[in-house]
């Protein structure tokens, strides 16, 4: 049940990111919940490299974004 609650808390902080494009959101939270890169790539039309190149660009956004949010905030 634990997991269930972080994964939705999870996907919920994602979608209210402002910095992630909607792709972006839709790959990180169908990632969490398990997908594939493969199944996510079809609905999109692309290769599995193409979501993990964006799957890692998304990641690298929220690490810098959370990073200045930490600076900024006081």
């Amino acid at each position: 049940m634990r997991g269930n609650r972080t994964l939705r808390h999870f996907t919920a902080y994602i979608k209210r990111l402002p910095f992630l494009s909607l792709k972006e959101k839709y790959i990180l939270s169908k990632r969490a919940q398990g997908l594939t890169l493969e199944k996510i790539g079809k609905k999109f039309g692309v290769t599995e490299g193409r979501i993990r190149q964006i799957e890692k660009k998304a990641i690298s956004k929220i690490k810098i974004g959370v990073y200045q949010l930490k600076l900024f905030d006081k």
